[in-house]
C-alpha cells in the first residue's frame, strides 16, 4: 500500500499518516498565509535591531525573490512536472535559483559585466511567458497537497528559533568599529573572498600573490552578484542576511524530505527538529572552555547543523541547503525503473549535482558512498544492479571527478588518514585536557563517548530493523550516514576540517532515524496521544540530564584536581553511564508495562515501548540545545543584546574606512602590499590576518598567508597549526616589510616595478613603521591608525 505521494517507507510500503481528519483538507488562506507573514515581521525587525536598515532588508528581499527563488521555482516545477506544494516548491526553487545565479554570475563576471546575472530572471520570466506550454509552472499543481496548519505553524516556529539562534552571531559580530574588531578569523577569510569574487573570474587567494584558489567557493560568487545587483554591502550580506534565507529553506527541505519517505506530516517536524535541535547530551555540571560555547559545540562532536560556524563558514550552510534537493530528486529517480525514468528529472539532478560540486567538498564523496551502498545491497540481496543508482553514480561520479581536478587541484588541503584527531580537539577532551600527551586509552575513551553521544540523537535507526530497511532511498543515506560517521573518525586536517562530514551527513541519518521511529509505531501510524507520549519521553529525557547535572560535579575534572587516573576518568564517564542506566530502566519498565497490559488487551508493545525510549534519549539531546538558548539569554543579560566586544581583536581601528576608501579609489586590478601581517594570540604570530583584503576588496602581494591550499599542505608537513606556520616564500616576505622599516628608492622600486605594487596599506598599531614612508610614498587618506599611500608610478 503506498501513500498520498507514492512514497513507501521500505520495501514492505506501510504508509505512515498522520492519522488526524481533515488532513488534506485545504486552510482558509489569510489563515495560511499568517505563520510566514509573522516570522516576515519578525525578521525585519530582528534586521533592524541588529542595525540592517528596513529599506536594505526589503531591497535584499525583492531581489531573493525576483532574482533567484522565482526563477529558481519556475524551473524546479518545469523539471519536476509541477508536482509539490507551494511551499516545497518555493524552498527547492530558492536553492536551484542560488545554482543558476552562481553559473550565471561566473560568465558574467569572467566577461567583465557582472550586472549580467540578471540575465538569468529575466531569460527565465520572458521564457515562461513566452512559450505557452510553460504558462502552466507559474501556478502551482491544482492538484498539488497543502500542508495542514499545524505543518506550517511547527515550520515556521523552527525558523523563528533559527532567527533567535542567529541573534547569538549577530550580538557579537558587529558591523562597525568596535564592535567589529572581535569576529573569528574564518569571518575576514571569507569577506576577503567576497571581495575577491566581486572583481574577478577565475579568483585567487587574494591575501597572497601567486596562490591559485582551490576551494569550494561558490557561495562568494552567490553574494558578489547579490552585492552588485543590490548595492548592499558584502559585510551585511556575509554577517546578517544571506545565511538566514539558507538556514530555514534547508529545515523547510528537511522536512519535505522526510515527508516525501514517509508520506507523514508530522515526520517532517520531527526530521527538521532532529536535525537542528537534537544534540550530543551534556550531562556536565561545569562549563567548556569558553571558546566552545561562544561556538555552540556540543561536548563531543555531534555535526551540529546549529552552531556559529554556520554563519562563520558559509560553504558549509550553502552546500547543505543544495544537497537536500539533490535527496528530493534522488529518491524519486531510485523509485523508478530506467524504463520508467524521467529524463526531466535527471537533467535536474545533473544540474544540482553541478552546483554541489562547488558547493561543499565534503557531500559528493558521501554520496558517491551512499550509491555504492545501494549498489552492494541490490546486487546481495537482490542479484541485480539498480540502473538508478548506477546512473547517478556516474552523474556523481563525473561531477565529483571535476571537483577535484579541477575546483580543488588534485590537492588534499592538508587532510589525510589521522585516526580519532576529532576526539582530540573535541570540546570535552580539551577542556578536561584528557587529551595531554594523547594516550591512546584516553582517545578511545572519548571516541567510545561520541558514538553513545551519536545513538541518542540518532537511536530511531533501530527501527528500520523492525521492517526491511533495503529499499534504495534508505540505503542511501544510511550510506551518507556512516561514511561521514567514518570519515570523521579516521581523517584529520589543520583547520579541523573533519567535523564537516557528520555535519554533512547529519540530515540525512537524522532523516532516516524518524523514518525508523515512525516504523515502531503501530501501524506506522501517529495520533494525538502518541505524540504526547512522545513528547512527554523527551521531556523525561530533558529532566534526567538536569538531574545528572545538578548532582554532578561543578568544577572541571583537570588532572591537576584529580587524586588519580580512575578518578579523572570517573568524573568523565560516570554522567553518561548515568544517562545511559536511565535509558535501560526506562525501556525495562516499559517492557514489563507492555507485558502487563497485553495481557488485559490493551495494544501497548514492543515497538511502542522502543520508540518511547528513542524519544527519551532525544530528549538527552534536546536539553543540549535548550541550554545554548539559555546562554543566549544569560549572556545577553549580563553582556548587552548588541554590539558586544570579546576576544581577541582581529579587525583594527580605521581597518574598514581605510579599506573602503582604498576600494572606492583604486582600480580592482591594483595589487597593494600591507605591514600587517600578525594577529598576536598567546604571545605567538598568527598568520590568520585579512582584515585589509576584506575591507578594500583588493588583492594583497601579502597579507596573512593562513587558509591557502599551501599553508594547510605546510602545517600538515610539519606538523603544526595551520595559524603558526612560517611564510614559504621569505623572500617576498622581506622584500615587502623592508619598504615599511626602512624605505629608500631601491625597495621601493622593487615593490613597485618587480611586484606591480600600487598602493601601500599601513596599519601604524603594528609598530615598526619608518617615518621615512612619507618621503617615498604619497598618503592618500587616514584614519586612526591606518594610512594608505600610493606610490608614484615608475
Amino acid at each position: 500500500m503506498q501513500t498520498p505521494t507514492g512514497a513507501t517507507v521500505a520495501e514492505r510500503g506501510e504508509p505512515v499518516t498522520d492519522g488526524s481528519p481533515g488532513e488534506r483538507s485545504r486552510s482558509l488562506p489569510l489563515v495560511g498565509w499568517l505563520p510566514p507573514a509573522i516570522l516576515l515581521v519578525a525578521t525585519f525587525a530582528v534586521l533592524w535591531f541588529y542595525e540592517v536598515p528596513p529599506a536594505t532588508t526589503a531591497i535584499f528581499l525583492l531581489y531573493l525573490g525576483l532574482g533567484i527563488t522565482l526563477p529558481g521555482t519556475l524551473w524546479w516545477r518545469f523539471f519536476h512536472r509541477g508536482k509539490g506544494w507551494f511551499v516545497a516548491d518555493v524552498a527547492a526553487g530558492l536553492a536551484l535559483g542560488y545554482v543558476g545565479e552562481v553559473f550565471c554570475y561566473v560568465a558574467a563576471r569572467w566577461v567583465g559585466l557582472p550586472l549580467l546575472v540578471l540575465a538569468w530572471p529575466l531569460a527565465t520570466v520572458a521564457v515562461f511567458l513566452a512559450v505557452p506550454g510553460l504558462r502552466r509552472y507559474w501556478r502551482g499543481s491544482p492538484d498539488a497537497e497543502r500542508p495542514p496548519l499545524p505543518w506550517q505553524w511547527a515550520l515556521t516556529g523552527i525558523a523563528g528559533l533559527i532567527l533567535l539562534w542567529s541573534c547569538k552571531f549577530y550580538r557579537v559580530y558587529g558591523l562597525r568599529f568596535p564592535y567589529n574588531s572581535t569576529p573569528d578569523t574564518d569571518s575576514t577569510f571569507h569577506l576577503a573572498l567576497v571581495g575577491e569574487a566581486k572583481h574577478h573570474m577565475p579568483m585567487v587567494v587574494p591575501w597572497i600573490t601567486d596562490e591559485p584558489l582551490y576551494y569550494h567557493w561558490f557561495v562568494y560568487p552567490e553574494m558578489a552578484a547579490t552585492s552588485w545587483v543590490t548595492g548592499i554591502e558584502p559585510a551585511v550580506l556575509l554577517l546578517r542576511l544571506s545565511m538566514l534565507p539558507m538556514l530555514m529553506a534547508f529545515a523547510v527541505l528537511v522536512a519535505v524530505l522526510a515527508r516525501k519517505l514517509t508520506g507523514g506530516w508530522w515526520t517532517g517536524v520531527a526530521a527538521a527538529v532532529v536535525t537542528l535541535f537534537v544534540l550530543a547530551p551534556n550531562p556536565f555540571g561545569w562549563h567548556m572552555l569558553p571558546a566552545y560555547e561562544k561556538l555552540a559545540f556540543s561536548p563531543l562532536e555531534d555535526g551540529s547543523s546549529l552552531r556559529l560556524t554556520v554563519w562563520s563558514g558559509p560553504t558549509q550552510t550553502f552546500g547543505a541547503l543544495l544537497f537536500v534537493p539533490v535527496m528530493l530528486v534522488l529518491v524519486d529517480r531510485l523509485r523508478e525503473t530506467v524504463r520508467q525514468s524521467d529524463r526531466r528529472g535527471w537533467v535536474l539532478l545533473a544540474i544540482l549535482l553541478a552546483g554541489v560540486m562547488g558547493g561543499k567538498a565534503t557531500y559528493l564523496p558521501l554520496l558517491v558512498c551512499g550509491l555504492l551502498l545501494v549498489l552492494a545491497v541490490e546486487l546481495v540481496f537482490r542479484r541485480r544492479l539498480h540502473g538508478g543508482a548506477l546512473i547517478a553514480l556516474g552523474l556523481t561520479g563525473v561531477a565529483f571527478a571535476y571537483s577535484q581536478l579541477v575546483l580543488f587541484g588534485s590537492t588534499s588541503q592538508g587532510s589525510g588518514f589521522n585516526a580519532l584527531n576529532v576526539v582530540v580537539t573535541s570540546p570535552l577532551g580539551m577542556t578536561t585536557q584528557y587529551v595531554a600527551f594523547l594516550p591512546q586509552d584516553h582517545l578511545n575513551l572519548l571516541a567510545f563517548l561520541t558514538i553513545f553521544g551519536w545513538c541518542c540523537v540518532w537511536a530511531g535507526l533501530l527501527g528500520l530493523f523492525r521492517r526491511s530497511a533495503r529499499s534504495p532511498e534508505i540505503m542511501v543515506m544510511l550510506g551518507i550516514g556512516l561514511s561521514g560517521a567514518g570519515a570523521t573518525m579516521l581523517t584529520g586536517q589543520s583547520g579541523d576540517s573533519q567535523r564537516f562530514f557528520i555535519e554533512a551527513a547529519r540530515p540525512y541519518i537524522s532523516v532516516a532515524a524518524v523514518v525508523g521511529l515512525a516504523a515502531l509505531l503501530p501501524a506506522g501510524r501517529m495520533t494525538w496521544k502518541r505524540g504526547a507520549a512522545l513528547l512527554g519521553s523527551a521531556v523525561l529525557g530533558i529532566i534526567a540530564v538536569q538531574l545528572v547535572q545538578a548532582h554532578g560535579r561543578t568544577t572541571i575534572p583537570t588532572r591537576n584536581r584529580m587524586p588519580n587516573e580512575g578518578a579523572w576518568r570517573h568524573e568523565i564517564v560516570a554522567p553518561y553511564a548515568q544517562l545511559g542506566l536511565a535509558a535501560a530502566l526506562f525501556l525495562a519498565a516499559l517492557v514489563v508495562a507492555a507485558v502487563l497490559l497485553r495481557r488485559r488487551g490493551w495494544s501497548f508493545g514492543f515497538g511502542t515501548a522502543l520508540a518511547l525510549t528513542v524519544a527519551l534519549l532525544a530528549g538527552y539531546g534536546l536539553n543540549t540545545s535548550i541550554e545554548n538558548y539559555n546562554l543566549i539569554a544569560r549572556e545577553s543579560r549580563a553582556d548587552g543584546w548588541r554590539n558586544v566586544v570579546q576576544g581577541t581583536q582581529i579587525v583594527g581601528e580605521g581597518t574598514l574606512e581605510a579599506g573602503r576608501w582604498l576600494r572606492d579609489h583604486s582600480d580592482a586590478d591594483d595589487l597593494v602590499a600591507t605591514n600587517a601581517h600578525c594577529l598576536m594570540w598567546e604571545g605567538k604570530c598568527s598568520d590568520l590576518h585579512f582584515s585589509m583584503t576584506a575591507y578594500s576588496e583588493r588583492r594583497m602581494l601579502v597579507e596573512g598567508w593562513g587558509f591557502s591550499t599551501t599553508a594547510h599542505e605546510e602545517a600538515a608537513r610539519l606538523g603544526e597549526w595551520v595559524g603558526y606556520i612560517p611564510y614559504w616564500r621569505p623572500e617576498i616576505l622581506a622584500d615587502n616589510d623592508a619598504v615599511f622599516k626602512d624605505p629608500t628608492a631601491e625597495n621601493v622600486a622593487t615593490l613597485r616595478d618587480r611586484y606591480g605594487v600600487r598602493w601601500l596599506f599601513v596599519d601604524e598599531s603594528q609598530g615598526g613603521v619608518s617615518p621615512k614612508l612619507g618621503t617615498f610614498a604619497t598618503e592618500r587618506y587616514r584614519s586612526g591608525p591606518c594610512v594608505v599611500y600610493q606610490l608614484a608610478p615608475s
